[in-house]
C-alpha cells in the first residue's frame, strides 16, 4: 500500500484543521475518535481516553500487513486482531467489526461489501481499501487534498473509500489545471 493510502486512513480519524501535520498527531486522532464515540461512551474519563480500537479485516494480506505494521508503532491505538483459525468465521468477524472504533477493509471487492454489510455499530468508522465503494454516493471519496470541503467530508465521514493510486495520480495532476482554466472541466 502506498503511504498516501495510509494518510487517507489517518485523515479519516484525525480532527485537527490547523495543519496537515497536526491533523495526523496522536492527540488529534484520539480527539476525532473520541468525538465520534463520545455519545455512546459518555461517562468515565477512563473510557474517553482509552486507546481506540482498530480492526483490520484482511490484515493477513499484503495491504493489511503494511497497514498493521504502520499503525502498530502508535501507542494511542489498539489493534484488535482475529485469530488465524477464525479468519473465515463470519460471526467472529462481525463481532470484531462492531467492537472496533475504526475498521479498515483490506479485502477484495466482494469481501469488502460483505464486511461493510456487517456493521451495526453507528459509531464505527469504516475505511475501504478496495474499489468496491469508490464511486458509491453513500461513501466519502478519501481524497482530502481535492478541496477543503473534501477534507472536512473525510474527517467527518463514517464510510470512506480509498481513491487508489492511479486516480490519485491523475486527479492530483489534472485538478489544478482544471481549477486554473488551463484545461476544460
Amino acid at each position: 500500500m502506498k503511504s498516501y493510502a495510509l494518510s487517507v486512513i489517518l485523515a479519516a480519524i484525525a480532527s485537527s484543521s490547523t495543519s496537515d501535520v497536526a491533523a495526523f498527531s496522536p492527540t488529534s486522532i484520539n480527539s476525532r475518535l473520541q468525538s465520534s464515540s463520545s455519545t455512546s461512551r459518555a461517562g468515565s474519563n477512563q473510557q474517553l481516553y482509552a486507546k481506540k480500537k482498530i480492526f483490520i479485516d484482511g490484515e493477513a494480506g499484503t495491504t493489511g500487513l503494511q497497514v498493521r505494521d504502520r499503525l502498530a508503532k502508535r501507542d494511542d491505538l489498539e489493534i484488535i486482531s482475529i485469530a488465524d483459525e477464525l479468519r473465515k468465521d463470519v460471526n467472529e468477524r462481525k463481532r470484531l467489526i462492531n467492537e472496533a472504533d475504526c475498521v479498515i477493509l483490506c479485502l477484495p471487492d466482494d469481501a469488502s461489501k460483505e464486511a461493510a454489510s456487517m456493521v451495526e455499530n453507528d459509531n464505527t468508522v469504516v475505511i475501504d481499501a478496495s474499489t468496491a465503494f469508490r464511486v458509491d454516493d453513500d461513501w466519502t471519496y478519501g481524497f482530502p487534498e481535492l478541496s477543503s470541503s473534501q477534507k472536512d467530508a473525510v474527517k467527518s465521514s463514517k464510510r470512506i473509500s480509498n481513491p487508489g493510486c492511479y486516480p490519485t495520480g491523475f486527479i492530483a495532476l489534472v485538478k489544478p489545471l482544471v481549477d486554473a482554466g488551463i484545461i476544460p472541466a
